[in-house]
């Protein structure tokens, strides 16, 4: 896989662990009769940032999840917000391909209807930049195991005197 359809895969990957929904071209989404779901829609299809051709690229993605139920919706797009601006386990899925998310928009809404109901659909924006263009990955060799280490505690020593530190997350 190169570049955009990259940046996709990675993105479908993430929505199945952290959301368990479909995604979705916004554009080819159409009424889906089993909500929630995720769309994306290119925003900016790719801007080179250097003069080569193999340098990096800067893309950006509208990222839209709806749902029939609007607390839902709002939840699951706060929670993909979170995880593509701040979760180190998540962001790692695309660094692992010279992917870094960044400039991650606040959250917008805007209801649509589908089938009679009222559909909630929460959206941001969120850019991309691309590092080592037009390297092939095949998707057996991507890692999408979730590692998010936390430290619970630290323990040091001077080894000169002697003296230790102690503390822990309960220790604010």
């Amino acid at each position: 896989m190169k570049d955009h359809y990259l940046v996709i895969y990675i993105l479908i990957q993430v929505v199945n662990q952290l959301l368990h929904c479909n995604v979705y071209p916004q554009f080819n989404a159409g009424l889906r009769d089993k909500y929630p779901f995720v769309t994306y829609s290119w925003i900016d299809a790719g801007s080179n940032t250097t003069m080569d051709d193999m340098g990096e690229m800067e893309v950006a993605l509208q990222i839209d999840v709806q749902a029939t139920d609007q607390y839902q919706a709002l939840e699951m797009i706060t929670d993909l917000h979170k995880a593509l601006k701040c979760s180190y386990g998540y962001r790692r899925y695309f660094k692992q391909a010279h992917i870094i998310p960044h400039s991650v928009s606040g959250t917008n809404a805007k209801p649509s209807y589908g089938y009679g109901d009222v559909i909630s659909d929460y959206w941001f924006e969120c850019s991309f930049s691309l590092y080592d263009l037009g390297t092939i990955y095949k998707p057996e060799d991507l890692n999408f195991v979730f590692n998010e280490s936390i430290i619970e505690s630290i323990k040091a020593m001077n080894t000169m005197n002697g003296t230790s530190i102690k503390t822990s997350k309960e220790d604010k």
